[in-house]
């Protein structure tokens, strides 16, 4: 490539996929102007340990959040800004900064799964088929222009872990899409404009407060811990909750067992040895991971069979 086409690039990046991101620049031709990430003293430090460790220039990701940075961007002459997985809210003149433009990795197919945790909105919606889009930043969030979008199938046994995994291999391979082809020429970045009509908005509310409802089919049981499910992360939306006596239980991880039930909703049953199985309208499902007030706990000591979950 000739050195007149090396861009230099400012990355906005969290999370395992912001890591993934930096690293595979890393192995471009291309210039990290910077990187823009939580600091230490934040839960989402693993990229700022590594950017410091490699030697990158290093800012609070929150400074995109503020006009003034507009002007850092311009000193350092950015032709790209590439935000991976980070929810800070851009500044519009901070947008409008970069030469090229400034670029989203959204984990869902947009204008339909626009704002946050959509692979979790998409299992509790028993979507078959997902996506993800690469995008370019405007004002209003998840409503730029696509430049690059993939589709796939998901399988029924999903987890909001699984499908976010699959967008970030398939998220990154768009955005590289991307930097290559604003390398060789800026103006053959598609633009393509979101039909809004389509465009539906998930905010921070979490479904049913986060609470199991075991009247409920065991399909849709396990659909609902199967969104919530990042194990063995953290989810943003906590473990789905459910009680037993005055003891909060966190239902994190569960699996259909095929069998009916007839036993009230919520009974919990003891199976093939150390197995634990709660009742829902139609059939057991097995539990296999759980939390009892906050602290991770083996069901079938936490457990007993006749005890009944609940609200």
């Amino acid at each position: 490539m000739n050195a007149r086409y090396r861009l230099n690039i400012a990355l906005v990046a969290e999370e395992g996929a912001g890591l993934r991101a930096l690293k595979a620049l890393e192995k471009t031709e291309h210039r990290i102007a910077m990187v823009l990430t939580s600091p230490p003293d934040s839960h989402g430090s693993a990229v700022w340990a590594y950017a410091e460790q490699r030697g990158h220039s290093l800012f609070p990701a929150s400074s995109v959040r503020t006009a003034g940075f507009a002007e850092v961007l311009r000193k350092r002459e950015v032709d790209l800004l590439l935000n991976v997985h980070s929810l800070h809210i851009v500044d519009g003149a901070v947008l409008e900064a970069p030469r090229i433009g400034a670029f989203n990795l959204h984990p869902g197919p947009l204008p339909r799964y626009a704002g946050l945790y959509a692979p979790s909105w998409a299992i509790l919606r028993s979507e078959r088929r997902y996506g993800v889009t690469v995008h370019r930043m405007l004002a209003g969030i998840d409503t730029g222009p696509i430049a690059y979008q993939t589709l796939f199938d998901l399988a029924e046994s999903e987890t909001a872990l699984s499908v976010g995994l699959r967008c970030a291999e398939e998220g990154l391979a768009l955005l590289f899409t991307l930097v290559a082809t604003a390398a060789f020429d800026p103006s053959s970045i598609p633009r393509i404009e979101q039909d809004l009509t389509q465009r539906e908005y998930f905010g921070r509310v979490v479904p049913d407060g986060g609470t199991l409802h075991w009247n409920r089919p065991a399909a849709d049981v396990d659909r609902f811990v199967r969104a919530f499910c990042y194990f063995p992360f953290p989810s943003p939306w906590g473990a789905p909750k459910t009680r037993v006596g005055d003891r909060e239980i966190g239902i994190v991880k569960t699996s259909p067992t095929g069998e009916q039930s007839s036993a009230p909703p919520g009974t919990i049953a003891k199976a093939f040895g150390d197995e634990v199985w709660a009742a829902c309208a139609d059939a057991w499902l097995r539990l296999d991971v759980i939390t009892v007030d906050g602290r991770r706990v083996a069901p079938a000591e936490a457990l007993s069979a006749g005890d009944r979950l609940g609200a």
